[in-house]
């Protein structure tokens, strides 16, 4: 009885775990530091939030399905660089064509990792070399800054809308698009079956390899999505703007109870660890700890979150 007692008391805090987490890291950072929740500051975490929260979602599909993307921070990189770079050729199309190029990223990894049955953490382990390659190729001596003349055309994407920069607004509009594809589109609840349960997915018609390329590919377009934004946020094609993106975004996943087996999440709550996450980097920003210690913070929150959702009675953890 006290066994059982003990049982329903944990699941009962890591359920609600993805809000808590958001209201004990705020308390503790305006404790250590009261300017932590100043105007400012929400700006520029908002700031922050925006092209996080469309690439951790994006991520979210890939492990809906089981799976896992590894190669996502270094697809924000490379999607970056060509918006940086293209930007003053062709202006704002540029968003169409950097996001068609995420997309045919995520959709390249789904069919390998379909058509040749291999693990998607050894596929996209491999590729994100080939994207950090393209990243590092086109700016060899790190950042190229946007020409001071189409200063005017990347403006808007960083207005201040009710005080609160326009990305922040369009990574919401973003959120609820996944969301209504998650819920109410037969691929989507497609995405969603194949991590529950994939025989039972496929004795009920479900195509699986399409399912899993589908998810890559949301990946990918969110990675465009988000190199975009940190293009013109920082109007500049930066090659290593995705490298410390891959485990950030992880433990934002798994922070928001999103399952790493698949099958159980939800990215409105992946909103949730987003904020988390971005208010923890910021806070450790503004206390000035190491970034390296920043890293392992970051990582130790993953483990804790994964095992917090983690259901150890009933399967184990295995990424497909």
């Amino acid at each position: 009885m006290a066994a059982e007692k003990s049982k329903f008391s944990f699941q009962s805090i890591s359920k609600y775990m993805y809000l808590l987490s958001i209201v004990v890291v705020f308390a503790i950072f305006t404790i250590l530091q009261p300017n932590f929740i100043s105007l400012y500051s929400i700006q520029n975490m908002c700031g922050e939030i925006a092209p996080r929260l469309i690439m951790a979602c994006g991520l979210t599909f890939v492990i809906f399905t089981g799976g896992i993307d590894l190669g996502a921070g270094y697809m924000v990189s490379a999607t970056c660089v060509l918006t940086g770079l293209y930007l003053p050729k062709v202006g704002n199309w540029i968003i169409i064509l950097v996001a068609l190029a995420g997309l045919c990223m995520g959709t390249l990894n789904g069919i390998i990792t379909t058509k040749l049955k291999l693990p998607s953490f050894i596929v996209t382990l491999c590729t994100q070399n080939f994207w950090n390659y393209i990243a590092l190729s086109l700016c060899p001596d790190g950042s190229v800054i946007v020409p001071m003349t189409m200063r005017d055309v990347t403006a808007w994407m960083t207005y201040p809308i009710l005080g609160i920069p326009a990305t922040f607004w369009f990574s919401l509009i973003g959120l609820a698009a996944l969301f209504v594809f998650q819920q109410y589109t037969k691929n989507g609840r497609a995405i969603y079956s194949v991590g529950a349960n994939a025989q039972a997915a496929r004795v009920a018609g479900v195509n699986i390899d399409s399912a899993q390329i589908s998810a890559f590919a949301v990946s990918g377009l969110c990675c465009g999505l988000a190199g975009i934004m940190y293009a013109y946020k920082l109007r500049a094609a930066n090659p290593t703007v995705g490298s410390t993106l891959q485990l950030s975004s992880l433990a934002a996943v798994a922070l928001g109870g999103t399952a790493m087996a698949g099958g159980f999440g939800s990215v409105t709550r992946t909103l949730c660890g987003v904020i988390t996450i971005t208010a923890v980097t910021s806070g450790l920003n503004i206390l000035s700890v190491n970034p390296l210690w920043q890293n392992i913070i970051i990582g130790i929150i993953l483990i804790v979150a994964v095992i917090l959702n983690s259901d150890n009675g009933d399967r184990n953890l295995v990424i497909k």
